[in-house]
């Protein structure tokens, strides 16, 4: 049931292509990039906190398929990544030394900053998504805090988003609590 949902929700979606949610997902993420971006090559980006918890697979597993990688690009000395727009600067200034396909390897903060700097640079990405606590894999928009005033920046959804249950179930509590109390405010 969930399935056919997903694929009615994409046959209207304007950029999301692909919405995978199972356990053990990670194993078929490079075969997942290869349909949706080629023979591009990816470059996976992620905080501290991501790092740890799905990073590692992730990049292996698209090295192990032979797919042109650029070395991750990892939001170091944030232990609570914000969402303001001299991190996208940071990242788009990072993204425009090559034109790897972005491989957002976290939810939220992460997502937001990896969705608003992609379309600043013009390309697509894929979300991997680390924890079911927010709903924004796969929106268009960013909420990013600019000029001194949180707001929602225009740009496009992810083309593709994975999401590992083995992973979002090691999510920490609190996280996942938080997707909750979202979800009743809602």
């Amino acid at each position: 049931m969930n399935g056919e949902r997903i694929r009615t929700a994409l046959r209207d979606a304007s950029d999301t292509r692909d919405v995978r949610i199972e356990a053990g997902l990670f194993s078929s993420a490079a075969h997942v990039f290869g349909e949706i971006f080629g023979d591009a090559a990816a470059v996976v980006v992620a905080d501290e906190n991501t790092f740890s918890a799905a990073v590692e697979e992730a990049q292996r597993q698209l090295e192990v398929s032979g797919r042109p990688m650029i070395e991750p690009y990892i939001f170091l000395g944030h232990p609570t990544l914000y969402a303001e727009y001299g991190n996208i600067e940071t990242l788009v200034e990072s993204l425009c030394g090559h034109d790897a396909i972005p491989v957002a390897v976290g939810s939220g903060t992460l997502n937001d900053i990896v969705k608003r700097s992609s379309y600043e640079c013009d390309r697509p990405y894929l979300c991997v998504a680390t924890a079911a606590s927010m709903d924004g894999s796969t929106a268009f928009g960013a909420s990013i805090e600019k000029d001194g005033h949180k707001q929602t920046l225009t740009c496009p959804a992810p083309k593709a988003v994975l999401a590992d249950v083995d992973v979002l179930v090691d999510a920490p509590g609190r996280m996942t609590a938080s997707g909750y109390a979202d979800l009743l405010g809602r």
